[in-house]
């Protein structure tokens, strides 16, 4: 009987302690279902949609609506007081809002300024609340809860040496560097549009004067055909007309063909399509307007170009790692601390004076000496030393750079101005010279070579004059860049 019993009471117990531990499991099971439901249905990864740009319909510059929605047109801000004509400034404040590059450079501006931010926040302590709750069970049938709040700061670095500052002045001075970088990259986008617009403008001036030289072949050759006709004009002279005529028409036709290249290159740089109403004159009117770069210019100015300035912050950012790479050699001080209530019962938390809850704390003040790293940490410091002279070098070089090219573009401008009155009164006088030219023709005192030979010399001439009031112009935009926006020093 009595054993009889003691089996009954080892099956009932064995019943038990199954029973538990199936009930365990059945919550594990449950638990870990509801972690991975929360997990699908509340992912944090950001939808990746597909690019947005802005593209013509087609790939011919067909004409564009001047009411086509446009982008924004952010400000050209320094720059803007450099261009007279309304439709350019519009076009450079289209570019810096549509441009793509423009718009990674300043992303990589907000990456380097979140950066900073992660840097300066190490320099405080990190603060975690924990809140948990246990149950356990035993084979005997009982169980007995857990609950736990607390506060703690986990392994928060006392900056003795000044490690964690160093880091933070050399993350601060590489978002500096990165601010300067994306100026110098507006200001190299501004100078692109514009040059990309006196190319615009000089390829219409060309095209114009080419479907003119064309006309006046087309009228010399119906002259030289009812000539030909009335026995006046031999076949030679016919032949001659001809040639000139076709190296005309296909100097017109390639010269349309450049003027709609420099319009695509135009509207790549603002980013979108852009309707005639934006698009510079075909005349030879002064589209930019420069200011004239005053008389003893100080060599100091340069100091303020974007990429100088970039590396005299690149070069702080190396003085800050070699700051940290010595304070790395010295013994590091941390300390973790944690304090809160524990209770068996969910209410005794918050039941102040009695109850059955129980406050602890704990502090752990660990200290770090390196002792044997093999000479990783010297090495460390020899090569954020030698990193700084070569920035310093680098930096050096670029200024050297930006020297030559400021007195480069300045040495082509002292000689533009005879050069553009040389070019000016040589078109003068290759359109006397045709006049002269034609007129004689007509009355029978001259050859058909010499008035097809003063055509092509007034040709020349007047593209001549296109392209050195293109080289002007473009050399004021040279200098905009090379001095980096600015005419003033601080400015």
């Amino acid at each position: 009987m009595k054993r009889l019993r003691l089996r009954l009471r080892s099956r009932l117990g064995l019943r038990s302690a199954l029973g538990l531990r199936s009930a365990a499991l059945a919550a594990l099971a449950a638990l870990a279902a509801l972690a991975l439901g929360l997990a699908g249905c509340a992912s944090l990864v950001p939808p990746v949609g597909p690019a947005q740009a802005p593209l013509r319909d087609n790939f011919r510059t067909g004409a564009v609506t001047a009411d086509q929605p446009l982008a924004d047109a952010a400000a050209a801000s320094e720059w803007d007081g450099f261009f007279s004509d309304e439709r350019l400034r519009r076009v450079v404040g289209l570019a810096l809002g549509g441009n793509r590059s423009l718009r990674a450079s300043l992303a990589a501006v907000e990456r380097a300024r979140a950066q900073y931010g992660i840097t300066e926040a190490n320099r405080w302590p990190a603060v975690r609340g924990t809140v948990s709750a246990g149950q356990q069970g035993s084979d005997g049938g009982g169980t007995s809860s857990n609950y736990t709040v607390s506060l703690g700061v986990a392994a928060w670095e006392i900056d003795l040496f000044n490690r964690v500052g160093s880091l933070q002045g050399a993350a601060l001075a590489r978002y500096l560097a990165q601010q300067e970088t994306q100026r110098g990259a507006r200001l190299s986008l501004v100078a692109q549009v514009a040059d990309a617009w006196l190319a615009l403008a000089a390829e219409g001036q060309r095209q114009r004067l080419t479907d003119e030289l064309r006309k006046s072949q087309r009228q010399t050759l119906d002259l030289i055909v009812r000539q030909y006709q009335l026995g006046a004009a031999s076949g030679l002279q016919l032949a001659r007309a001809q040639t000139a005529f076709e190296a005309a028409r296909g100097e017109a036709a390639r010269s349309a063909a450049a003027v709609n290249q420099a319009r695509l290159t135009l509207e790549l740089l603002a980013g979108q399509p852009l309707p005639d109403t934006l698009l510079p004159p075909m005349q030879g009117d002064q589209a930019t307007a420069l200011p004239e770069v005053p008389a003893g210019l100080p060599a100091s100015v340069l100091l303020q170009r974007p990429d100088l300035r970039a590396a005299e912050q690149q070069l702080q950012a190396a003085a800050f790692d070699v700051g940290a790479a010595r304070a790395a050699r010295f013994p590091r001080l941390t300390l973790t601390a944690n304090a809160g209530l524990r209770s068996p019962e969910l209410d005794g938390l918050v039941r102040s004076g009695r109850g059955s809850g129980s406050g602890f704390w704990s502090l752990l003040p660990s200290l770090d000496v390196p002792l044997l790293d093999a000479g990783a940490r010297a090495a460390q410091v020899a090569v954020s030393e030698a990193t700084r002279r070569e920035l310093m070098a680098n930096y050096e070089v670029a200024l050297q750079g930006a020297f030559r090219e400021v007195a480069d573009a300045l040495a082509v401008r002292d000689s533009l101005a005879e050069r553009l009155a040389a070019q000016t009164a040589q078109v003068a006088a290759a359109e006397r010279s045709l006049s002269l030219a034609d007129q004689s023709y007509r009355l029978g005192a001259s050859s058909q070579l010499e008035l097809l030979d003063a055509q092509r010399q007034l040709a020349a001439a007047q593209q001549g004059l296109v392209t050195l009031r293109q080289t002007e112009q473009a050399n004021r935009v040279v200098l905009l860049r090379a001095l980096g926006g600015r005419w003033q020093v601080g400015g």
